[in-house]
């Protein structure tokens, strides 16, 4: 059941809702169905400085690489 963000057409209101199979949600503020499903964003963490991220940091334990992808 996953949570969704919604925002309500009427009021303009923003909130999560816990969505199950067949349910419709309403706005917690004014109690009208008539809301839309946003598009949530996520956040994204990555040690690669291709992807924004700082690059490793030390040597894996087992070995003398940069990247414990290489040798695990």
């Amino acid at each position: 059941m996953p949570i969704y963000e919604f925002i309500c057409n009427a009021c303009a209101t923003p909130f999560e809702e816990l969505v199950r199979n067949g349910t419709k949600p309403v706005c917690p503020s004014c109690g009208t169905g008539d809301v839309r499903r946003l598009l949530s964003t996520f956040a994204v963490h990555s040690s690669s400085p291709d992807m924004g991220g700082q690059g490793a940091s030390k040597n894996c334990s087992s070995c003398a690489s940069s990247s414990c992808a290489t040798c695990h």
